[in-house]
């Protein structure tokens, strides 16, 4: 897919504010391969500058005068000055007629979608012109419209942008609109090198296309990537679209690889190679190392591939580098993320329960869980009737849980389900929550937490153990997906014997604690850790321009990474 590819999907898929006042042409039936076949792609890369605006997509016929690829407009001068650039660009386009100059004999004139007028005619030395443009090619054919091949701008604007370029006028920050490859092989060379990094170099581009690579945006932000750039060396970076994050994404709920930040981080500096590299001098077998020390594999069978994933066809070349945008993640696979997710079980976030508790998902979770499991039939029958979840809303505990052992110890197997559910006795169950997702390293040696019944637990490790007041911890960090963590215990903390209060058992059976509501606000999604930003955040208002309409025969996946990982992942829960 090419830059023009690119651009026109801005034109077709940006425009649905109906009543916007900046009305472009639907060049959504315009295919990226005809536009480079004509030599006009890197004209109808400038679209993307469109990318922030309120336009609308008109149905009318239209016209554009497209400008062929020769036609040199530096990209260093276009990125200071955008409004010129959506001025230049209405100036070459008509709505509202389909305008065959084929047959032109005679003067014709009309006016652009920019309100100026064009004039067609034969020049003295016969040639057809528009203005002092050469017309190329007067009617190539396009589903509602025509376009007509210059090889020039219509009017003198590049002039001007030449001019105030040299001036160093027009200082807009290039934030505003896209980079652009439309410097020519010639002038390349005259292209002023910025004093900013590469990384800064890219990082302007991607904040301008928003939604296609703003997951990579995202990471590349918070990695610490710029450390193994050096300034006066160039760079290529391989950018994995929206579309490639988006399938390790689970559906609803499972386990995100992106959100452990160490991996986050070796995939991204495994992305960058040291050098500028061009598509059309890269060789089939050519193999690179990564600044993470990775291996990568360029094919070339039919199109550009980078270990499998098809590279979009066209440079993005920015200072000090190169930009290529590939269709799959580097290095990560089905069983690099299962691996990943058998160590970091303490990511995946969980699906949201109304039962048993609505408002205290930490607390159904950790309920169900333990129902599962055959050592711990008495703290469930105890849950089951408490009036916990009002004290236990919400996520983020931890909760240090006695074995069916430790209640048979204190005879407490001989009580009703519901001797611990309210008063004085639900203090016994709420000594054994704390406040906070606590990890085995946190529970240091003489260190202390407070409980929920306001109780003070006091820590104690050696090599072999690790107790909580007189209990031993027999089994660490179970996860209760993202929401917090369980530490099984063999006695119960704060009770013995002499201390149970048996003579407040109630006589007669309690009837089970109401399920909070939706409405009751004990529990918002904002209680749940959700998977990052970049990815549950709505885009920006462009669509995947990269891959929105790649075909199969334009990109070219490796088979064996094609099946989407979400539906095993999210079978794979933490607590079974």
């Amino acid at each position: 897919m090419t830059w023009c590819n690119a651009g026109l999907l801005v034109a077709a898929g940006l425009l649905s504010a109906v009543h916007a006042a900046l009305q472009l042409p639907n060049t959504s039936g315009i295919d990226g391969q005809l536009t480079a076949n004509h030599g006009v792609d890197r004209f109808f890369s400038l679209w993307l500058v469109f990318n922030n605006e309120a336009v609308s997509m008109s149905d009318e016929p239209y016209t554009i005068l497209a400008v062929q690829n020769a036609a040199s407009i530096r990209d260093d001068c276009l990125l200071k000055q955008p409004e010129l650039v959506k001025k230049l660009l209405l100036d070459h386009m008509v709505i509202g007629k389909r305008i065959d100059l084929s047959n032109t004999t005679t003067v014709t004139t009309f006016k652009t979608a920019g309100g100026r007028t064009v004039h067609v005619q034969f020049s003295e030395e016969g040639k057809l012109q528009a203005n002092n443009a050469n017309i190329v090619e007067a009617n190539v054919s396009i589903p509602n419209g025509y376009l007509v091949i210059l090889d020039n701008y219509l009017f003198p604007d590049e002039q001007t942008i030449k001019k105030n370029c040299t001036l160093g006028k027009f200082d807009v920050p290039t934030s505003n609109f896209p980079m652009l490859s439309v410097v020519t092989a010639k002038e390349s060379s005259k292209t002023s090198v910025s004093n900013t990094s590469f990384i800064d170099n890219v990082m302007q581009v991607l904040s301008i296309l928003k939604s296609g690579v703003r997951v990579f945006q995202h990471f590349l932000s918070r990695s610490n990537v710029s450390r193994l750039i050096d300034d006066d060396e160039e760079y290529t970076v391989f950018i994995p679209t929206d579309h490639a994050f988006q399938r390790w994404h689970p559906i609803d709920w499972g386990f995100y690889p992106f959100s452990v930040p160490e991996f986050t981080e070796s995939i991204i500096v495994n992305h960058f190679v040291k050098g500028k590299l061009k598509q059309d001098g890269i060789k089939n077998g050519q193999v690179m190392k990564t600044l993470g020390g990775r291996e990568i594999v360029f094919k070339k069978n039919p199109m550009l591939s980078v270990n499998g994933a098809a590279v979009v066809k066209g440079d993005t070349p920015i200072a000090k580098g190169n930009i290529m945008f590939i269709s799959e993640v580097l290095f990560v696979s089905e069983a690099v993320v299962s691996r990943l997710h058998q160590q970091h079980k303490d990511k995946e976030t969980p699906p949201l329960l109304a039962f048993p508790w609505f408002g205290a998902q930490f607390l159904s979770h950790a309920f169900l869980a333990l129902e599962r499991d055959r050592r711990f039939s008495h703290i469930t029958r105890f849950l089951n009737l408490a009036d916990l979840a009002p004290r236990v809303s919400g996520t983020g505990y931890t909760f240090f849980v006695p074995t069916d052992t430790a209640f048979e110890e204190l005879g407490l197997d001989k009580m009703p389900d519901n001797y611990l559910s309210a008063g004085a006795e639900l203090q016994i169950l709420l000594n054994h929550f704390v406040k906070g997702r606590l990890y085995d390293r946190d529970l240091k040696n003489g260190g202390s937490l407070k409980s929920l019944g306001n109780k003070t637990i006091h820590i104690f490790r050696n090599e072999d153990t690790v107790k909580v007041n007189n209990a031993t911890i027999v089994e660490s960090e179970v996860f209760v997906y993202n929401l917090g963590t369980m530490f099984y215990i063999n006695k119960v903390l704060f009770a013995d014997n002499t201390t149970l209060p048996i003579a407040s058992i109630p006589s007669t059976p309690l009837k089970p604690t109401a399920l909070p509501s939706a409405t009751t606000g004990l529990f918002t999604t904002e209680d749940v850790e959700r998977v990052p930003e970049e990815i549950a955040e709505d885009g920006g208002s462009m669509p995947d321009v990269l891959f929105a309409d790649a075909t199969t025969a334009e990109i070219e996946i490796t088979t064996q990474e094609t099946n989407t990982i979400a539906s095993t992942i999210s079978q794979n829960v933490t607590i079974k």
